[in-house]
């Protein structure tokens, strides 16, 4: 019994010490634990020596405005990069936490959700080459998925632009009011001069009444689209102007506009033309605005396209909801520089670790110009933080752009939904039915050789004689021995199994950039031979069509050796390579003895 007394007297002690030793310990590395619990937004973490990360302000009604744009369809990141961003599963993450941790959440989307601005036009590349329209069933599928989405995530009002109307007024209204997803569009009419859409809505945040609307641009160019679907538009000034007044007068105390516009001048300029709206959320233009831009009364943000980022306005009011957005304190920008300099540090840990797994050093160069340039970027803005004010007094905002990286995990019910529809894109392509939406070619198609009569058809069904067509590349490997031991050593000759993991090796938005002429003339028509005879980013992807090479009697020149940089950026894309594409350095990665070098 003295033995049990003992012992427990010991584990008493032990406890009592080690709440000691943790009440003693400075705060500073659980803020950095918090920050990594907030998806990498570390704004609260000292930078360097004296530079303090948070800025002291006075606390109000919180209000969250969640914003986004231009997603286009892009329901999951794509992989492609060493930091792949965006998903519709981090997306609902980020809006989870904003939840837990304000008093209020407004969420709106300024649109093309569904499809790019573009569709169905398919102006892919500067040859004319177009991508077969996708089955109308699946642009449906895709649509459902991303508006399921938005409805679990409690999406308050969504602005249908181009992207959106192109799968079809009627079908739209039908699949957004069967999924209650809200959808707000002020100036588009149908031909007897009826709202398609609800004109606007009034939605209570926090007790704040926040009035919502959203306009589309009436351009020349768009004229033919309109009159397709018979649709009219409004003129978006002069719509913005009655909405404004038709919101107060219900009682709305602070004013949210979509603009689903052209550049952003023009969006610029309805604001100075429309005074009284508070905030607005920049669609149609696909940049991004880490400050918020001041036009007159009001602040206008932006996060980019597909999807890559979100973007969040949080609003506190301190001294009540009247008064322009304009006078409003930016707490938000020194929080702002402070998340940039997070990332890049991230990246510079990421550049470091790929540099040393990098055993072949085809990529130094590319490493230390990336070393480098990461490395000014961080003392530039370690310099601009000292400069910022650390107190703000009265109401005041905060924006803050966060990407959507591998450090936000997958919202569980949204990840659940993607699943379910890729697993049903897995079984539509092995019954060899139409799968996926390919919206775009990234692609600067290769020009074609000049045109064969001796071309056989098309092996991929075009039926084409007079275009040249694919061969395949091991077809390369007899007469270039050398070469093809180089390729063989490429990630090209791998491109089609990196996207195994990711389970978008039956996705046509993915396939084009990892098999050889997927959907061009002569090349693979279908999901099975791009990812059979065509996989992978083969010979033909760089120098052309082969076949008529192979079978060309007169030793004519039908294919190309020399390649231009234009063909690589196609699919090394800044979207697709968050701009980490360094031309020369990866050109040398893949030439070698008897291929190039």
């Amino acid at each position: 019994m003295r033995f049990l007394w003992l012992a427990l007297t010991v584990v008493v002690a032990c406890v009592v010490a080690i709440a000691l030793v943790r009440a003693r310990r400075p705060a500073a590395p659980m803020a950095a634990s918090a920050a990594a619990a907030t998806g990498g937004i570390t704004a609260a973490q000292p930078v360097l020596g004296d530079v303090q990360g948070d800025v002291q302000a006075q606390r109000g009604t919180a209000i969250a405005l969640l914003y986004a744009s231009n997603l286009q369809g892009e329901y999951e990141h794509c992989g492609c990069p060493s930091h792949p961003l965006g998903g519709l599963a981090r997306r609902a993450t980020v809006i989870d936490r904003a939840r837990a941790e304000n008093a209020g959440v407004l969420i709106v989307d300024a649109g093309d959700m569904l499809l790019p601005a573009g569709f169905p036009g398919n102006d892919h590349n500067k040859t004319g080459n177009k991508l077969k329209a996708p089955d109308a069933s699946e642009i449906e599928r895709r649509a459902q998925l991303i508006l399921s989405s938005y409805a679990r995530m409690g999406v308050h009002a969504v602005l249908p632009a181009e992207g959106d109307l192109a799968i079809g007024p009627r079908k739209l209204l039908r699949l957004l009011k069967s999924l209650r997803v809200p959808a707000v569009a002020s100036n588009l009419m149908d031909r007897a001069g009826r709202p398609i859409f609800e004109r606007d809505r009034i939605v209570v945040v926090a007790g704040v009444p926040i009035g919502i609307f959203g306009v589309v641009q009436s351009l020349s160019k768009h004229q033919d689209l309109w009159q397709k679907w018979q649709i009219q538009v409004a003129d978006p000034t002069a719509t913005a102007r009655a909405e404004i007044a038709s919101l107060k007068a219900r009682g709305a105390k602070m004013i949210v506009a979509l603009l689903h516009l052209g550049p952003r001048g023009e969006a610029a300029q309805l604001l100075r033309d429309a005074p009284g709206i508070n905030w607005a959320v920049q669609g149609h233009s696909g940049a991004q605005l880490e400050t918020p831009e001041t036009v007159g009364g009001a602040r206008l943000v932006e996060a980019m396209s597909m999807g890559k980022l979100a973007g969040r306005l949080d609003i506190h009011l301190v001294k009540g909801v009247d008064g322009d957005a304009a006078t409003f304190a930016d707490k938000g920008e020194r929080a702002q520089v402070l998340t940039i300099i997070a990332d890049h540090r991230r990246q510079l840990v990421d550049i470091e670790r790929r540099a040393a797994e990098d055993k072949t050093d085809q990529l130094r160069d590319y490493y230390k110009l990336r070393r480098e340039g990461i490395t000014a970027a961080i003392a530039r803005e370690t310099e601009l933080v000292r400069k910022l004010p650390n107190v703000v007094a009265g109401s005041w905002y905060e924006n803050r752009i966060i990407p959507l990286d591998e450090s936000i995990p997958d919202h569980r019910g949204i990840a659940l939904l993607i699943s379910a529809y890729n697993a049903e894109s897995a079984r539509r392509a092995a019954a060899g039915l139409p799968v996926g939406v390919a919206m775009r070619d990234p692609r600067a198609a290769v020009p074609l050789p000049p045109p064969s009569a001796s071309a056989p058809a098309s092996a991929s069904g075009a039926g084409r004689p007079e275009l040249s067509t694919y061969a395949g590349s091991t077809a390369c490997a007899g007469c270039h021995e050398s070469a093809w031991k180089i390729f063989q050593t490429t990630k090209h000759a791998r491109a089609l199994s990196a996207l195994v993991p990711l389970k978008r090796e039956r996705d046509p938005t993915c396939v084009g950039c990892h098999s050889t002429g997927y959907q061009v003339p002569g090349g693979a028509a279908t999901i099975r031979e791009a990812t059979t005879r065509l996989k992978d980013v083969g010979c033909e992807s760089c120098h052309g069509p082969g076949l008529a090479h192979l079978t060309n009697t007169d030793k004519k020149r039908t294919t190309q050796r020399a390649v231009s940089e234009s063909v690589c950026r196609g699919c090394h894309t800044p979207d697709q390579t968050n701009g980490e594409f360094e031309y020369e350095s990866f050109r040398r990665a893949i030439l070698g003895r008897g291929h190039g070098a």
